[in-house]
């Protein structure tokens, strides 16, 4: 074999070779690592909280976004009441905490305009303990309308207290624990909602207050439950008359004492 051919049967080798590379080389599929920057939330990550902040959600009795609630922070070593923002238009909130401070707790409350009074009512916390800023915490309220403030040391809660006064004339009906009294709801209760006609007693004899009656506005009247005989009611608070039916509010902000109350007298005569 001359030397011309043996130039040109190289020249085909290399060539085939060449050919085969570059056909495996389009057929290799590329190796794609996965991407775990973008991995869907978990319900863990979505409560993970802010550092240096108290964060959380405000929500009305239905459990709605409730806006322009007051959350506020304090101490649990230096008391006093610190830092307090306002819920936004979405309920949410945050409050920014001082290091190193220790152990705070955070509380709520709303300020509501009804019947053109105002109220004051205490949010319930979710989760009542108390937190560090280390730990990015995460405190949710809700406006209730009724039912008992958590702390048992204390009788206090979130509906309105109805205080009765027997009347100094009345005969008789010293067992106030008979006295019946009927609340028939004046329109929507103070957080929008339809209420329902209620009949409620004192518990025990010798108590003269009622509890938890949702905070709207009502016309009252009284009956002797043992006889069945209606009986004649007054606004006491607001220094009324007798009648056989009343229309009454609750006091709200403009009393420091008696917030979130109704006082009502009863009588036979």
């Amino acid at each position: 074999m001359n030397l011309l051919s043996k130039r040109i049967i190289t020249g085909a080798v290399l060539l085939t070779v060449s050919s085969l590379l570059t056909l495996t080389a389009c057929e290799t599929k590329p190796v794609v690592e996965p991407d775990n920057s973008t991995t869907t939330p978990t319900d863990e990550g979505n409560k993970a909280g802010k550092a240096g902040f108290l964060t959380g959600t405000v929500t009305d009795p239905q459990g709605k976004p409730l806006a322009r609630a007051t959350v506020f922070i304090d101490n649990t070593v230096f008391k006093g009441r610190g830092a307090e923002v306002n819920s936004t238009t979405n309920g949410t909130y945050q409050v920014q905490l001082v290091k190193d401070l220790g152990q705070w707790i955070a509380k709520g409350y709303i300020l509501k305009q009804y019947n053109d009074r105002v109220y004051k009512i205490n949010l319930e916390a979710e989760n009542p303990d108390s937190f560090t800023e280390a730990e990015k915490p995460i405190r949710n309220f809700q406006w209730k309308l009724t039912g008992h403030i958590p702390d048992l040391s204390l009788d206090l809660y979130y509906g309105g207290t109805v205080e009765t006064f027997r009347d100094l004339n009345a005969d008789e009906l010293r067992d106030n624990e008979n006295i019946e009294f009927t609340f028939k709801p004046v329109g929507p209760l103070i957080d929008g909602s339809t209420g329902k006609t209620l009949s409620l007693r004192s518990k025990k004899r010798y108590d003269s207050f009622i509890k938890d009656v949702p905070i709207g506005r009502y016309v009252v009247t009284a009956a002797y439950k043992p006889t069945g005989k209606s009986l004649k009611v007054r606004d006491v608070y607001e220094d009324g008359d007798y009648a056989t039916s009343i229309t009454v509010d609750f006091v709200g902000r403009e009393s420091a004492t008696r917030s979130n109350m109704m006082g009502i007298g009863y009588t036979n005569q």
